[in-house]
């Protein structure tokens, strides 16, 4: 006897099928979605401390702001970074994984976060704040372009070189905010290179995070 509707039919199938899951069994499936996610870092220690911090305060508040999951995900690896600084080894093979299967832009959107440089740049973004809407927007932007951006200095840098790239970056692609982020050697090289950046970059105006390791310099374009 032929079905009086046959697609009604098959939806409330699929439907039904769903909402006969266990919580349990709901879970374990998202779990094992999860465990495909993080798999490649394969040390056991590490992938614990990872899913640790999709249940922190902050991963929480990017999960409501970033909609891309890759980058998303990328920023719960930065927060695992951070979780891990004291542990010289376990960081290392773990910023090596990153960059294996992410390349260098997501190892540095990792970096980003785990260095707090992105709640940084989200406080400034609400200081201006319009919509949630053009939030999401800026903060994609941020992760979807950190190589034009951003500059991260590297201890091997010289001043010369460290104030060239900045200028190709801001004249290449007009940031509205341009960051340049030092850590620990590096740190002492971006204080070194700050006026001369201030006097290059003077359409632009200077907030400075610095403690003893970190040096980040957030530049916002002023106002015309």
């Amino acid at each position: 006897m032929p079905l009086d509707n046959p697609v009604s039919d098959i939806t409330e199938g699929v439907t039904k099928g769903f909402l006969d899951w266990s919580i349990d069994k709901i879970t374990s499936f998202l779990q094992k979605l999860e465990n495909r996610e993080i798999a490649f870092i394969e040390e056991q220690k590490t992938i614990d401390i990872v899913k640790e911090q999709y249940l922190s305060g902050e991963s929480k508040f990017y999960g409501k702001y970033i909609k891309d999951k890759k980058f998303l995900f990328l920023a719960r690896l930065g927060l695992a970074l951070r979780k891990v600084e004291g542990d010289k080894e376990r960081r290392g093979n773990l910023r090596d994984k990153i960059f294996k299967k992410y390349s260098v832009e997501g190892l540095h959107i990792a970096e980003f976060v785990e260095n707090g440089i992105l709640n940084r740049y989200v406080g400034i973004l609400i200081e201006g704040l319009i919509s949630i809407e053009k939030l999401e927007k800026d903060i994609e932007d941020i992760l979807k372009n950190i190589e034009k951006y951003t500059l991260f200095v590297q201890w091997t840098s010289n001043k010369a070189e460290i104030v060239k790239r900045a200028d190709i970056k801001v004249n290449s692609n007009s940031p509205k905010i341009f960051i340049v982020s030092g850590f620990k050697l590096a740190a002492q090289l971006v204080r070194d290179c700050t006026e001369s950046f201030i006097i290059m970059l003077n359409d632009y105006e200077l907030e400075r995070f610095s403690t003893g390791d970190k040096e980040i310099l957030f530049f916002k374009r002023k106002a015309l």
